[in-house]
């Protein structure tokens, strides 16, 4: 029987982020006994789709610690802590910070595995910085995510915009996270590649 082409690819890859794009609508206004598993179930998919298509097997940390980062949303809903107010951080600071620090190793070890499929050698000090600036611009899709949520789906602006300035401090606090995991990555990568161990 002949594998699906290429088209296969750019339909399953569309529909993924069709689908992710979707989950990330929602997630605010999921309970956490809907969003975990069906986060779960999508990070799954995703590495089934990597594995079958292109021969790449996403380790379990990689699937734990986007989940991880689906649970900082779940939780902070659960119990309301987005609606409260703290005296020094906001919760929303601290997710939007914790979110970025647990997405980029897993984007950090997708870059690696593909350049390492494609025999491309790059420095790991390069493929931190490609994190970033990748995880960056999905915070900030993220961000016009929330702007579709806030203008379209409510009957007033504000639910999840709260000011002039929640836009710019939501991605501050994500670029402090991405800081912290890209540089983690970075580090974690050099000391794998000098003990000799496949860091994919």
């Amino acid at each position: 029987m002949t594998k699906p082409g290429k088209w296969f690819d750019s339909v399953a890859i569309a529909f993924f982020v069709v689908a992710g794009s979707w989950f990330l609508l929602r997630l605010a206004y999921l309970p956490i006994w809907i969003s975990s598993p069906a986060g779960l179930a999508l990070l799954l998919a995703f590495r089934f789709f990597l594995r079958a298509r292109y021969g790449v097997s996403a380790p379990l940390w990689i699937v734990l610690t986007l989940l991880a980062a689906i649970e900082v949303d779940a939780i902070g809903n659960y119990f309301g802590w987005y609606n409260r107010r703290f005296e020094l951080v906001q919760y929303d600071e601290i997710a939007h910070c914790l979110v970025s620090a647990l997405v980029i190793p897993a984007i950090v070890w997708l870059l690696k595995a593909r350049f390492d499929v494609k025999a491309y050698k790059l420095p790991v000090g390069w493929i931190a910085f490609f994190a970033f600036t990748t995880v960056f611009t999905l915070a900030g899709f993220y961000e016009v995510i929330e702007l579709w949520d806030d203008k379209y789906m409510h009957p007033e602006p504000g639910m999840r915009i709260h000011g002039a300035y929640d836009t710019a401090n939501d991605l501050q606090w994500d670029l402090l996270g991405m800081g912290i995991g890209a540089i983690a990555s970075y580090f974690a990568m050099r000391r794998r590649a000098d003990s000799g161990v496949n860091t994919v």
